[in-house]
């Protein structure tokens, strides 16, 4: 039997407390750690979420957690990792606590509508190109309630099982998925996740925005990724994921 060492989580940075992991990470990157270098915190005092948003957190209650990936890939490939890692995620979730989560496109995890994961892909360029990617993974894992103004759009491990989960286990289980997701993806591309990623969608079948404000139904995604809308047009609409940029 060949047994193939992971190459993701080597080495791990933990820590009580951090700005962000992203920022923590980047910072790292900069000073050329490997790829597959994973920085986690018990808590963030500035997480970020996708599109600007802050990512809200009680102390020691969520998986914090960002992982440095630096792919030979064009920087038209690399926001498919944000799809990647959503699948990875998606696997964690179901193999360490039984949870069957839906996909909602490009890096949401819902259970029962309900936000219990996102993704966060920032990536640094060199003048020709991709540099690398701080992929950022948050989950709600012992949370009991939620703010008011996220309690109706989310939910925690804890209230969706009624028991408590293992951090340590849950971190495992996420590198192992993310591990063979990101080696499948170098080998095959997006194209060969595709039907699978399909399989755990939420988005399908349902009303979205386009990037220039236009409401339509969210048909399929493409061999690339891209969202396909269809607006009413006659044609269908290439949604494409967004790359923000990490900050150290």
């Amino acid at each position: 039997m060949t047994v193939v060492s992971r190459l993701l989580g080597h080495p791990i940075h933990t820590f009580d407390s951090v700005d962000s992991t992203q920022a923590v990470l980047a910072r790292l990157a900069g000073e050329g750690a490997a790829e597959g270098t994973v920085v986690t915190a018990g808590h963030q005092t500035a997480g970020r979420g996708s599109r600007g948003r802050h990512w809200w957190d009680a102390p020691g209650q969520s998986l914090l957690m960002s992982v440095l990936l630096r792919p030979s890939v064009s920087t038209a490939q690399a926001p498919q990792l944000s799809l990647v890692a959503g699948l990875a995620v998606a696997d964690a979730l179901t193999a360490a606590a039984g949870v069957p989560a839906r996909i909602r496109w490009p890096n949401d995890l819902l259970i029962d509508r309900k936000k219990i994961a996102g993704v966060l892909l920032e990536a640094a360029f060199l003048p020709d190109g991709f540099r690398h990617a701080l992929l950022g993974i948050g989950i709600n894992v012992d949370q009991a309630d939620f703010p008011d103004a996220l309690r109706d759009e989310a939910t925690s491990l804890r209230l969706a099982t009624g028991v408590g989960h293992d951090h340590g286990r849950l971190l495992a289980a996420v590198l192992d998925a993310l591990d063979r997701r990101y080696r499948e993806w170098l080998a095959i591309g997006f194209a060969g996740l595709r039907e699978e990623w399909r399989q755990r969608a939420s988005t399908l079948g349902k009303r979205v925005l386009t990037s220039d404000g236009r409401e339509g139904i969210a048909v399929d995604v493409d061999e690339s990724g891209a969202l396909l809308v269809d607006a009413g047009l006659g044609e269908l609409t290439r949604v494409v994921s967004r790359l923000g940029s990490p900050e150290s």
